[in-house]
């Protein structure tokens, strides 16, 4: 959040501006500054890059040490931190505004008679998980096995890559529940750290990872209930927007979603399933013991429904509680589907649910201008990669839900142009007004790249903001 005199230097007409670039080391201590005239510069920031926020800057400096090389101030031992300050046409003073600390790429120095300009771009520090700068596993599997806790193994990840300074939330369910690692999971020689981090912010929707601007890493969900704060109000944008327009792109459009992840080897399966109530008893000669992590698969002749389905397994090995990942009881089934489930340590059956876990979810909201009601059905059917880590229906139709909610949103969107506000960060929830018209509606801040000159305007994408939660 912006401290006051950003704020209020945000609404003021006239601004003088200033940057600053700070030469930094690896334990965030300022060494020197980069002293010199801005030429042009850009700062950007993008929620849907592996690497958040990059910059290009270029400027004329006063001296050689400025030189690429081992040895000169830029090198790839440093990183930097861009500031940007405007001043305060009432007090005098100057509010700075921290845009990030990035390491140094691609730089370039070019002296002659008439110039010497330094010019480069940056990358915030995901670029060391990614391995666009580090990253790699080299030489070693690292296996994470079913149960884990998601919080613990990123903080694991940070650690041995010598992150100390981070905010690292529990994984948990819609309904509060903590959420563990659902599958044993494994990368392999190529992969990267990143790689990891992103399976574990993927387990659930919803939830993001990235560094701010003080180089603190962060694992959160993103905003998405009706009860999230509002960070920026209309005031800030009348008094900056210079412009408007609406892209819509009909191919990205999609207001089906069918997910299909991973698929279960059942070899303990029921060969005679009987119903009685909600138990359902099953003869698996294979399995003479209950032990955790047993898989079991059953078919059956008639639906069950009731308030608790228990599973029988040989007469001797029940009743069990199938339960879903919370702990709630499976209150019906479906006859002439294979189902699975696997057994927990607290003596419950987890339901697993089809072979191969899908979901599906449809855009039923009337206020979407992408309706199925209004505009049909347009299908996407996702599966592999990134979806064969999730291991239950349960987790599938969340993803389905939460693909719809983000592919639907991000396809009712409004691109802004505006005098820079350099304190702004994407995934913030705001209020806007379109210019021709009344309504306030709420947004999300998605894409920023603004410029840092005096003369440099802002480009900015907003997306509409519909709850994907009603609270949470």
């Amino acid at each position: 959040m912006p401290s006051q005199n950003e704020y209020n230097v945000s609404l003021q007409a006239n601004r003088n501006t200033h940057v600053k670039v700070e030469l930094m080391d690896y334990n965030y201590i300022i060494l020197d500054n980069l002293e010199g005239n801005l030429l042009s510069g850009t700062v950007t920031i993008d929620s849907e890059s592996d690497v958040r926020r990059t910059c290009r800057i270029e400027m004329v400096v006063s001296d050689a040490s400025f030189d690429v090389g081992t040895g000169g101030k830029i090198w790839l031992n440093r990183l930097i931190k861009v500031s940007v300050g405007v001043d305060d046409m009432r007090s005098g003073e100057t509010a700075w505004t921290n845009l990030g600390i990035f390491l140094i790429n691609s730089p370039t120095y070019s002296y002659d008679a008439t110039t010497s300009n330094l010019n480069f771009e940056a990358v915030d520090l995901m670029s060391l998980l990614t391995g666009m700068r580090n990253g790699y596993l080299t030489g070693i599997t690292y296996e994470v096995p079913q149960g884990s806790n998601v919080r613990e193994v990123i903080i694991a990840v940070l650690k041995e890559n010598g992150f100390d300074q981070y905010v690292v939330s529990e994984c948990k369910n819609v309904d509060g529940a903590l959420q563990n690692v659902p599958n044993d999971m494994e990368w392999g020689q190529g992969s990267t750290w990143y790689d990891i981090l992103a399976d574990m912010r993927d387990i659930l929707p919803n939830y993001q990872i990235y560094f701010d601007v003080n180089g603190v890493f962060h694992y959160e969900p993103i905003p998405a209930s009706a009860s999230d704060p509002i960070l920026v109000d209309t005031e800030v944008w009348d008094e900056n927007v210079i412009s408007e327009g609406i892209p819509v792109n009909f191919e990205e459009i999609k207001n089906v979603v069918e997910v299909y992840g991973a698929s279960h080897d059942a070899l303990d399966f029921s060969i005679e399933t009987t119903i009685s109530g909600t138990n359902i008893s099953l003869s698996i000669p294979s399995l003479e013991e209950l032990k955790e992590y047993t898989t079991i698969g059953w078919t059956m002749g008639a639906d069950v429904s009731g308030t608790a389905i228990t599973l029988t397994v040989n007469s001797s090995l029940g009743p069990h509680p199938l339960v879903n990942m919370s702990g709630g009881a499976i209150t019906s089934l479906a006859k002439n589907t294979f189902w699975v489930a696997t057994y927990q340590a607290d003596n419950t059956w987890l339901f697993m649910g089809h072979q191969q876990a899908q979901g599906i979810a449809k855009e039923e909201n009337p206020e979407s201008p992408f309706y199925v009601g209004a505009v049909g059905e347009i299908k996407l059917v996702l599966y592999g990669g990134e979806y064969a880590n999730i291991s239950t229906d349960e987790l599938a139709q969340q993803r389905a839900e939460y693909e719809i909610y983000k592919r639907c949103q991000l396809n009712d969107a409004i691109t802004v142009t505006s005098v820079p506000i350099y304190w702004l960060d994407v995934n913030w929830k705001t209020r806007y007004r379109q210019r021709h018209g009344t309504e306030v509606h709420e947004y999300s801040i998605k894409n920023i790249s603004m410029g840092l000159t005096p003369e440099d305007t802002a480009t900015i994408t907003l997306n509409r903001f519909y709850p994907y939660y009603e609270n949470y």
